[in-house]
């Protein structure tokens, strides 16, 4: 029985490049840490094929942590998430408004949902930000205006989960012209979300043995 952390970790990387390899699916150097821990994180093989990224997503996400950019996530199950320790080795932090009163009360008034106006909230941080949404698809919508605006973030990984919204709303964030990272259909979550922002996070720190949660 393997209780290392680890070597559990370890092991269950190799039998994830054992099953890939398998079903003869080869992916990218660059992105294949991200995608690994995607599904490492989830026991899904076939989000393999699933992924989209932008062409300089890894080197954008890389080159804005090691600048000390904050992360502002739609949901605090990714902000829970998110390996804090390597984030503030970096000089990062994690933003997240969903429970806001503001935001809250804001909502309401305006008849939309939290994940929106929290995100409004959060793109108007100053510095370089990152942003993460795993969960509320309409936490996209926001910043989707801002990129075709041209006030883009350093990255967006967007890859919420739902039958209402998320497969569109990431559709055209795929067809963005500044980085993202997405997940094309109606999975997604969390869990896939908090696996490629900690992916990033250890690539951007050389960290590769930081112990896992």
């Amino acid at each position: 029985m393997k209780l290392d952390p680890l070597l559990i970790e370890k092991e269950s990387f190799r039998l994830i490049d054992e099953a890939l390899r398998e079903e003869g699916i080869f992916l990218p150097e660059k992105i294949y840490p991200l995608i690994r821990r995607a599904i490492h994180a989830t026991g899904d093989l076939s989000l393999a094929g699933d992924f989209v990224f932008h062409p300089q997503a890894v080197e954008a996400g890389i080159s804005a942590l090691k600048k000390g950019a904050s992360l502002v996530c739609d949901v605090k199950m990714v902000a829970a998430g998110i390996n804090r320790s390597l984030l503030k080795q970096l000089g990062g932090e994690i933003y997240c408004f969903i429970d806001d009163p503001e935001v809250i009360s804001e909502a309401r008034k305006r008849g939309l949902t939290r994940a929106y106006v929290a995100m409004e909230k959060g793109l108007l941080l100053p510095g370089e930000k990152i942003i993460v949404v795993g969960n509320a698809p309409t936490a996209l919508l926001p910043v989707l205006k801002v990129m075709e605006e041209g006030r883009a973030p350093a990255l967006v990984i967007g890859v919420p989960v739902g039958f209402v919204g998320a497969a569109e709303y990431k559709a055209l964030l795929a067809r963005q012209k500044t980085p993202f990272i997405t997940l094309k259909g109606p999975r997604g979550g969390s869990s896939v979300a908090v696996a490629l922002v900690n992916a990033l996070l250890r690539l951007a720190s050389e960290d590769e043995t930081a112990a896992p949660l």
